[in-house]
Protein backbone atom coordinates (compact mmCIF):
# COMPACT_ATOMS: atom_id res chain seq x y z
CA UNK A 1 0.00 0.00 0.00
CA UNK A 2 1.57 2.84 -1.49
CA UNK A 3 -0.03 5.17 0.65
CA UNK A 4 0.81 3.92 3.81
CA UNK A 5 4.55 4.48 2.85
CA UNK A 6 4.40 7.66 1.76
CA UNK A 7 2.61 8.45 5.17
CA UNK A 8 4.73 6.81 7.17
CA UNK A 9 7.89 8.62 5.04
CA UNK A 10 6.43 11.68 5.76
CA UNK A 11 7.16 11.72 8.69
CA UNK A 12 10.16 13.88 10.62
CA UNK A 13 13.14 11.50 10.50
CA UNK A 14 11.01 8.48 9.24
CA UNK A 15 12.97 5.82 7.74
CA UNK A 16 11.90 2.28 6.13
CA UNK A 17 13.19 -0.74 6.92
CA UNK A 18 12.82 -4.71 6.62
CA UNK A 19 14.89 -6.73 9.56
CA UNK A 20 11.56 -8.92 9.58
CA UNK A 21 12.38 -9.91 5.77
CA UNK A 22 10.88 -8.26 2.47
CA UNK A 23 7.53 -8.80 3.36
CA UNK A 24 7.03 -6.90 6.55
CA UNK A 25 7.96 -2.98 6.06
CA UNK A 26 9.18 -1.74 9.27
CA UNK A 27 8.83 2.51 10.10
CA UNK A 28 11.09 3.61 12.49
CA UNK A 29 12.06 7.17 13.39
CA UNK A 30 15.87 8.40 13.53
CA UNK A 31 17.45 5.35 12.95
CA UNK A 32 17.76 1.63 12.22
CA UNK A 33 17.66 0.99 15.98
CA UNK A 34 15.14 4.04 16.76
CA UNK A 35 11.24 3.15 18.25
CA UNK A 36 9.13 1.59 15.65
CA UNK A 37 6.20 3.31 14.65
CA UNK A 38 4.50 1.12 12.15
CA UNK A 39 4.85 -2.10 9.82
CA UNK A 40 2.94 -2.81 7.02
CA UNK A 41 2.45 -6.33 5.37
CA UNK A 42 1.59 -5.92 1.93
CA UNK A 43 1.59 -9.60 1.69
CA UNK A 44 -1.42 -9.95 3.84
CA UNK A 45 -2.55 -5.90 3.69
CA UNK A 46 -2.02 -5.54 7.63
CA UNK A 47 -1.22 -2.36 9.47
CA UNK A 48 0.13 -2.36 13.13
CA UNK A 49 -0.14 1.04 14.54
CA UNK A 50 0.05 2.23 17.94
CA UNK A 51 -2.66 4.01 19.07
CA UNK A 52 -3.91 5.96 22.10
CA UNK A 53 -4.98 4.09 25.00
CA UNK A 54 -8.96 5.40 24.80
CA UNK A 55 -9.02 3.75 21.41
CA UNK A 56 -7.08 0.67 22.16
CA UNK A 57 -9.99 -0.17 24.92
CA UNK A 58 -12.46 0.31 21.89
CA UNK A 59 -10.73 -1.35 19.15
CA UNK A 60 -11.77 -4.91 19.01
CA UNK A 61 -15.22 -3.11 18.52
CA UNK A 62 -14.52 -1.70 15.09
CA UNK A 63 -14.33 -4.02 12.12
CA UNK A 64 -11.42 -4.66 10.86
CA UNK A 65 -9.35 -3.58 13.83
CA UNK A 66 -8.02 -6.36 15.94
CA UNK A 67 -5.97 -4.96 19.53
CA UNK A 68 -2.40 -6.73 19.88
CA UNK A 69 -1.38 -7.90 22.79
CA UNK A 70 2.15 -8.35 22.57
CA UNK A 71 3.15 -4.26 23.01
CA UNK A 72 1.03 -1.41 24.83
CA UNK A 73 -1.43 -0.43 22.98
CA UNK A 74 -0.58 -1.67 19.41
CA UNK A 75 -3.20 -2.86 16.71
CA UNK A 76 -3.62 -4.96 13.46
CA UNK A 77 -5.92 -3.38 10.90
CA UNK A 78 -6.82 -5.15 8.10
CA UNK A 79 -6.47 -3.09 5.05
CA UNK A 80 -9.14 -5.65 3.48
CA UNK A 81 -11.57 -4.01 5.70
CA UNK A 82 -10.41 -0.36 6.65
CA UNK A 83 -10.21 0.96 2.90
CA UNK A 84 -10.63 4.97 3.36
CA UNK A 85 -6.74 6.37 2.29
CA UNK A 86 -7.39 9.61 4.99
CA UNK A 87 -8.12 7.00 7.76
CA UNK A 88 -5.44 4.38 6.74
CA UNK A 89 -3.47 7.48 6.89
CA UNK A 90 -4.70 9.12 10.02
CA UNK A 91 -3.74 5.83 12.17
CA UNK A 92 -0.06 6.17 10.57
CA UNK A 93 0.16 9.75 11.76
CA UNK A 94 -1.56 9.11 15.10
CA UNK A 95 1.14 6.48 15.70
CA UNK A 96 3.96 8.23 15.19
CA UNK A 97 2.67 11.09 17.63
CA UNK A 98 2.00 8.44 20.21
CA UNK A 99 5.16 6.88 20.09
CA UNK A 100 7.40 9.94 19.80
CA UNK A 101 5.98 10.70 23.37
CA UNK A 102 7.80 8.09 24.85
CA UNK A 103 10.97 9.56 23.52
CA UNK A 104 13.50 11.33 25.59
CA UNK A 105 13.27 15.46 25.82
CA UNK A 106 15.97 15.65 23.54
CA UNK A 107 14.81 13.48 21.11
CA UNK A 108 11.60 15.04 21.37
CA UNK A 109 13.13 18.38 20.61
CA UNK A 110 14.84 17.22 17.94
CA UNK A 111 11.81 16.57 15.86
CA UNK A 112 10.30 20.21 17.31
CA UNK A 113 8.05 18.49 19.88
CA UNK A 114 9.48 20.80 22.78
Amino acid sequence: MEEVRIAALSMPEALEDYPFGEDIAVFRIFDKKGPIFTMLSEKKNILNVRVSSDFFEISDTIDGITPLRVWKNWISVDLKIVRRKQEIKDFVYESWYEVTENLSRGKRKSLNLE
